[in-house]
């Protein structure tokens, strides 16, 4: 088996949407996901060309949409230490 070189750039990532009350296991390349009822994963594109995927979005049970990074600030405040007397 060849391995592909994974690389995880936004522009390379697609959101996988289960649109169905099934539950799915996914063959990938990097092993096996499950993705439950109504949950979204996010996969490199090259999992939208394994036969099994592509099966699932052709038959409607998987919604495929591109990644958008969301923007902003994602960092917690710092610890603050408790007032001494």
């Amino acid at each position: 088996m060849a391995y592909q070189t994974i690389t995880w750039k936004p522009e390379d990532i697609v959101e996988l949407t289960n649109t169905t009350g099934e539950n799915f296991l996914l063959e990938l390349d990097s092993g096996v996901m499950r993705l439950d009822a109504g949950r979204t994963i996010r996969v490199t594109g090259c999992a939208l060309e394994l036969q099994d995927v592509n099966a699932l979005v052709n038959a409607g049970k998987i919604k495929v949409a591109k990644f958008k990074p969301r923007q902003g600030k994602y960092q917690k405040e710092p610890l603050r230490e408790p007032a001494r007397s």
